[in-house]
């Protein structure tokens, strides 16, 4: 069977790999198709204010078009992302191949057949569920900005940049699926997945140090001047304290109290362990949900009376969010799939259904209070800040802070429904 074949027939068998995949690549291709309307459409960009001058401090660009190109970088970073995390659940067959005499070209190109597949596919769809999307969006904003135009004309250059940006995606994720295959052997690909490092012990001090700089963080937005650039660092260096503390102080904290208080609880000594290697495995996401909701604050509170970029940063927050809630549901998805065995044996050794269902609940509604905290904090302090000087309504802040924690909710709740489908519901017999 030659690789191109095997590659589709595997991509079909295992279908559930690449669906996350497949939704992300559709959806970034909408909303850079979307955004890519709004940045060359002269009616929302507000081109009359783009101006070149003799140097570059002299070229002014509207603040939509800046929010447009951040988002559709943002939209590539997440199919990267995506694609990082398609090779991660491809490397057992890949294994496989490679002790079977699959050389290296061979296992490239498997690989890539199957993402050129689904790009193939996520192209066209993507662009013409933008297409409808579009005079959606061109409907709201006209009647926003008071514009009278046919809200269904889409400047050629939304197409022409869409197709242009899918093929630099694709030229880069070739280069980064042929570094990934090259610097990975046979033994790292077979315990890639399963493998979870234990870390030593960290020390008092430097677990004090981490806590220190999330709660540095949150100072340092009251030594600043208030204006909406004056949350970045602030929320950068918070950011860092809390990551620190995940990373090095969770640990310690979970062996601990495993060793401890948690020795002789039959259902938190499981569920814990699994909720610590969750949360280590989503630090990036984590980052990116903090940055995101609290940069997105800032900008929407000031530009609450400019309607063009204040709408663009509403669709902007909304693609975010739904980027990221989809990316946390897929991983943890992908994480359940891998503890079948452990959630059998636990089975075999006494634990009911009813039990497991049990473990499975205490992991998810502690891995997202966790999600929902880390920014929360931060996102208090500064729509509180901007409360005070009079620039956003507590209206405002309370419907942002729903707007955040309602899809994480909805989120939390598909999650333990595919949680239990993955490593319960395949257990026959018993209670």
């Amino acid at each position: 069977m030659g690789t191109f074949k095997f590659s589709m027939r595997m991509l079909v068998k295992d279908y559930k790999k690449s669906l996350f995949y497949g939704i992300t690549l559709i959806f970034a291709v909408t909303v850079c198709f979307v955004f890519f309307n709004i940045i060359n459409n002269p009616d929302l960009a507000d081109q009359a204010i783009a101006k070149s001058g003799g140097t570059w401090n002299e070229v002014q660009m509207p603040f939509s078009s800046i929010l447009s190109f951040l988002i559709i970088c943002f939209c590539c970073f997440m199919i990267f992302f995506a694609n990082n995390f398609f090779l991660s659940r491809k490397t057992t067959e890949l294994a496989i191949m490679a002790m079977s005499g699959s050389g290296y070209i061979n296992s490239t190109m498997y690989v890539l057949y199957q993402t050129f597949t689904l790009l193939i596919l996520a192209t066209p769809l993507g662009i013409l569920i933008g297409r409808c999307v579009v005079p959606f969006s061109n409907a709201y904003m006209y009647q926003m900005l008071d514009v009278s135009k046919d809200p269904s004309i889409i400047p050629s250059e939304a197409y022409l940049y869409s197709f242009i940006l899918v093929a630099i995606v694709l030229s880069m994720i070739c280069v980064l699926t042929a570094g990934f295959l090259h610097k990975n052997d046979i033994q790292t690909l077979l315990s890639q997945e399963k493998e979870m490092k234990v870390k030593k012990n960290t020390k008092k001090s430097v677990s004090l140090a981490f806590f220190g700089i999330y709660i540095f963080g949150i100072v340092m937005m009251f030594m600043n001047p208030h204006e909406p650039t004056a949350y970045i660092a602030p929320t950068l260096v918070g950011l860092s304290g809390a990551v620190g503390v995940i990373r090095y102080v969770l640990p310690d904290v979970v062996r601990n109290l495993k060793r401890g208080i948690f020795l002789t609880k039959r259902y938190i000594l499981i569920s814990i362990s699994n909720l610590n290697y969750s949360i280590q495995r989503s630090l990036l996401l984590f980052s990116l949900m903090t940055i995101a909701v609290t940069g997105m604050l800032a900008i929407l509170a000031s530009n609450i009376h400019s309607p063009r970029e204040f709408t663009t940063g509403v669709i902007g927050y909304v693609v975010v969010i739904v980027l990221l809630v989809v990316s946390i549901i897929y991983k943890l998805s992908m994480e359940a799939m891998t503890r079948k065995t452990l959630f059998l044996n636990l089975w075999k050794i006494g634990y009911t259904k009813k039990e497991l269902n049990k473990i499975v609940r205490q992991e998810v509604i502690s891995y997202y209070f966790v999600l929902i905290l880390i920014p929360l904090v931060y996102i208090v302090f500064i729509s509180g800040r901007f409360i005070y000087y009079g620039d956003m309504s507590f209206q405002f802040a309370f419907i942002y802070v729903l707007s955040y924690v309602i899809p994480i909710i909805i989120s939390g709740f598909i999650t333990y429904v595919q949680y239990i489908d993955a490593v319960v519901k395949p257990i026959k017999g018993g209670k």
